[in-house]
């Protein structure tokens, strides 16, 4: 409906403005209707009034000739206007049936932009020298919510994940493995004697990247003492020069990085159309940097290091090359976003990166803007804020490192257990494979709707308990309300579709008045990356389906039971969907 609104006022206004002589450049994009705050004044509200006080009072024409628009007529019951220049518009409980319809034989496509845009979204893209943790989380969990978003509006989208596979932290992860109870052996003399069959390998049941994981912890422990942190050095260089040895124990390491890690990925419904890996670009990355230097982008300073040149952007300069000529993180990443260019063409190229990464970005774009690469317009970085318990210290696991997601489920699924005996006693009746496949969904989706309920950069404080909360903000209070549903209308099988508008009660109204700002909810989470306002538009309508459900009889309703039981199945059709953008299953029981 917005968009027909739009449409309508953009040509009244128009035409106002040429009758009265007025010389304004308008754009449609100018025309605000969003849905009003409160619902005491309307459905809808514009601002195009206040837009245009300075030019001329435009309220009286525009209310009047709105009046006699044929579409209007048809569908706003009512036009009000409110100080200091808003017009409120009120829909007919008419249009809020055939509104309802759609719902009703759900088909998704009804949600898809007329203009589509291509995005690349990168996201999550870790090391390979330690399990994913629950930071990783975060930022896969929020970039998959913004691009199932982008898809549901109809926008092409390619999705891709860089390996950090190379370089002296992968170093330290090897030098622990080669070194661990040999510290005292020099580290080639050790290299010498590595054999794959006869070193350690994952016990069983361990996961292989939490075996690689704690061998980098060994190192960045060793990384204190100076001859260790020398002889990862050597291992980094003997790395770039292909040393036969070094290669092996680097790709066995990394191996067993990637059979956990493509699992867990899978695991939290995550993906990437392409990867990239750093290890087989990273030579190139230095050949760009002096390519840079002969376009006059880079300062070479004195000691022969390559210096950035951002005044012009309002951007403090970084190095890109050390003066020994070894590459540095900002040469690989102009190197991928080059790649990124040249392979994928896109309208807007995205960064799903932590915070602490936002001024590295804005540079990397300028130099890119600077070699031509792309224009700094089409690059964007979202970023996300930091997951952390309760009390506010950071999600830890025993061993005093980052919590792991896998070790993250496992806690969730054994709460969701441990309260079969209160608020999920329904799961008592489920077969044990049941109960365990039915905990991790609930658990899943209660971290990942902790997460997307909030603003992209807000801190994530939160508790197990709350999260799980059946009756809280989260998602297995929307999964309830889901199976809830569903019971419902399996119940009550086929049903008298008459509707009586003037017996529509307040409950059912509030719900019809809810749908019918689904779609501008969508487009408002995908035009800002923002996919909280999908968790929070998904939750609101189960909370009003629960008052609908307290106060109306449904089943043995005497009075408009088809539209009572239209109203479950557009209600679970949108949470079913709106959850699904989220990464959350439904549970058809519970």
């Amino acid at each position: 409906m917005i968009d027909q609104l739009k449409n309508i006022v953009f040509e009244l206004v128009v035409k106002i403005l040429k009758e009265n002589n007025i010389e304004k450049e308008l754009k449609i994009e100018d025309i605000k209707i969003e849905k009003t705050q409160n619902d005491a004044f309307g459905d809808f509200t514009s601002n195009i009034v206040m837009v245009l006080k300075k030019e001329i009072d435009i309220k009286g024409q525009l209310i009047e000739r709105l009046n006699n628009d044929v579409y209007v007529q048809s569908n706003i019951l009512k036009l009000e206007y409110k100080e200091p220049g808003f017009i409120n518009f009120f829909v007919k409980k008419e249009f809020l049936i055939k509104n309802l319809e759609k719902f009703v034989e759900f088909d998704s496509s009804m949600i898809f932009k007329k203009e589509v845009k291509s995005f690349l979204i990168e996201h999550t893209s870790p090391n390979t020298n330690k399990s994913l943790h629950i930071g990783h989380l975060r930022n896969s969990v929020f970039a998959m919510a913004v691009i199932r978003v982008l898809k549901a509006l109809n926008h092409q989208v390619t999705v891709d994940c860089l390996f950090n596979d190379r370089g002296i932290h992968i170093c330290k992860a090897m030098f622990g493995y080669l070194k661990n109870e040999r510290l005292d052996t020099p580290i080639a003399e050790v290299l010498n004697s590595w054999n794959q069959s006869e070193w350690p390998k994952p016990s069983e049941g361990e996961n292989s990247d939490d075996f690689v994981g704690k061998y980098y912890i060994i190192g960045v422990e060793c990384e204190k003492n100076e001859q260790y942190k020398n002889e990862m050095i050597w291992l980094l260089n003997e790395w770039e020069n292909k040393n036969e040895k070094v290669l092996a124990v680097w790709k066995y390491l990394n191996d067993l990085f990637y059979s956990s890690f493509y699992n867990t990925f899978k695991r939290i419904d995550s993906y990437a159309d392409h990867f990239w890996y750093e290890s087989e670009f990273f030579q190139k990355a230095k050949d760009l940097a002096q390519v840079g230097l002969e376009k006059g982008v880079f300062l070479k300073l004195e000691d022969g290091a390559l210096l950035t040149q951002l005044k012009e952007y309002g951007l403090t300069d970084d190095i890109v090359q050390r003066s020994d000529g070894t590459a540095m993180y900002f040469t690989q990443d102009l190197y991928l976003t080059k790649m990124k260019v040249e392979k994928f063409p896109a309208d807007l190229y995205l960064w799903v990166v932590g915070p602490e990464q936002k001024l590295h970005m804005q540079q990397v774009y300028a130099v890119c803007d600077q070699m031509g690469i792309g224009s700094i317009s089409k690059f964007k970085h979202l970023s996300y804020g930091a997951v952390c318990q309760k009390d506010g210290g950071k999600m830890s696991s025993r061993t005093g490192t980052v919590i792991t997601i896998n070790e993250l489920i496992k806690e969730l699924k054994n709460t969701v257990l441990s309260k079969k005996d209160n608020e999920y006693k329904s799961l008592a009746t489920f077969s044990d494979i049941e109960q365990d496949d039915m905990a991790e969904i609930i658990g899943i989706g209660a971290i990942k709707y902790a997460i997307l309920r909030l603003e992209k950069e807000q801190d994530l404080h939160f508790s197990f308990e709350e999260i799980l909360d059946l009756k809280g903000n989260g998602s297995p209070y929307i999964q309830y309300t889901y199976a809830r549903c569903k019971s419902i209308i399996e119940k009550a099988g086929k049903v008298d579709k008459n509707i009586d508008i003037t017996n529509i009660t307040e409950e059912e109204l509030v719900l019809l008045r809810k749908l019918i700002h689904f779609k501008d909810v969508i487009e408002k989470a995908g035009d800002n990356f923002a996919p909280h306002f999908v968790a929070n538009y998904v939750y609101e309508l189960a909370r009003e389906f629960s008052s609908f459900y307290e106060k109306n009889r449904i089943l043995d309703a005497e009075i408009n039971k088809g539209l009572k039981v239209d109203l479950t199945i557009a209600t679970s059709n949108v949470l079913k969907f709106g959850l699904g953008l989220l990464g959350i299953d439904v549970l058809e029981r519970l």
